[in-house]
């Protein structure tokens, strides 16, 4: 267990709300529009949803180092097991094709369910988990993060999940008929998952500028992540806000009390990011984006009866 740990430590156990959010938030749209959901498929997505998290992070944890935007001196983030020496750097990276290797042999029923879209999705959430920080032209390094985070986190994530399921259920017609009800609950939750970006790169700022890692905040200023993360909570809330409306579910209302006051509470804290401990804070946004998806689901579950 001692030797097994470090590896629960690389896979950060508390990131992979992120990677869970969109898939529910996908299956309970889902669930809204056809009664039902298929769930072997169900399953299958948010294993390979998890999956492609810790393979990310497992990424993220080799390539930063390598890069040298990891160190000990300069970190404020949870101690990384590359930087650490508490795994090799080529064992990190052998368990990180291992596990994209499984999503792809768990991904093959999806795609026998889903056609040729899967095996695109599926494909470009690999590459681009290990293009985030590898490669000549990282993702992560070069300011692209948080567009790409909103994308496959939110988007990609969200109307996949969404796809797959009115496929294997025959509902593809109620797919299209409601396609602005599927953007919307797409944005609204990759808007939270950018915002958790957001965070960390505030967070890492000194050591991301020394190290030549270019986020948006780098490029940017402290003073623009704020507002970045304050209007993406607003955006997600006005997401919220429209699907509450046009879906007339009103066991929607109690969350807008909610998340007008949990919203109104993280803004204030990250404007006050010099006397805070931004990592207690990226951990309230993860929560605050779990909170999210599962008051999506219990939502539409509760509107269904």
């Amino acid at each position: 267990m001692k030797n097994f740990k470090p590896w629960i430590l690389a896979a950060r156990p508390k990131t992979l709300f992120a990677g869970m959010s969109p898939v529910i938030i996908g299956l309970s749209v889902s669930y809204h529009l056809l009664n039902s959901i298929d769930i072997i498929v169900a399953t299958l997505t948010l294993v390979i949803a998890i999956f492609l998290q810790i393979g990310s992070n497992l990424a993220n944890d080799a390539y930063d180092f390598l890069k040298g935007s990891d160190n000990s001196i300069n970190r404020k983030g949870p101690k990384r097991m590359a930087e650490s020496g508490a795994l090799e750097v080529k064992a990190i990276i052998n368990v990180m094709y291992l596990i994209f290797i499984l999503c792809v042999l768990m991904g093959t029923y999806l795609v026998i369910k889903g056609g040729w879209p899967i095996i695109i999705i599926g494909l470009a959430s690999i590459f681009f988990a290990i293009l985030y920080t590898a490669g000549p032209f990282a993702l992560a390094y070069n300011g692209l993060g948080d567009f790409f985070v909103f994308i496959f986190f939110g988007l990609i994530s969200t109307i996949g999940t969404i796809f797959l399921q009115t496929k294997s259920l025959n509902g593809m017609e109620l797919f299209f008929n409601n396609q602005f009800l599927i953007v919307l609950s797409s944005i609204a939750i990759g808007t939270l998952n950018t915002a958790i970006l957001v965070v960390n790169n505030l967070r890492d700022y000194e050591s991301d500028k020394l190290s030549r890692k270019n986020t948006i905040v780098v490029f940017l200023g402290k003073r623009f992540a704020c507002y970045e993360y304050a209007f993406l909570l607003l955006i997600n809330f006005i997401c919220i806000v429209i699907i509450a409306l046009i879906t007339r579910n009103y066991f929607f209302i109690p969350f807008l009390f909610i998340g007008i006051f949990l919203s109104c509470n993280l803004t204030i804290s990250i404007f006050n990011y010099d006397n805070i401990n931004l990592n207690r804070l990226l951990e309230k946004t993860a929560k605050y984006t779990f909170f999210n998806a599962m008051f999506f689901a219990v939502s539409f579950y509760l509107d269904s009866l």
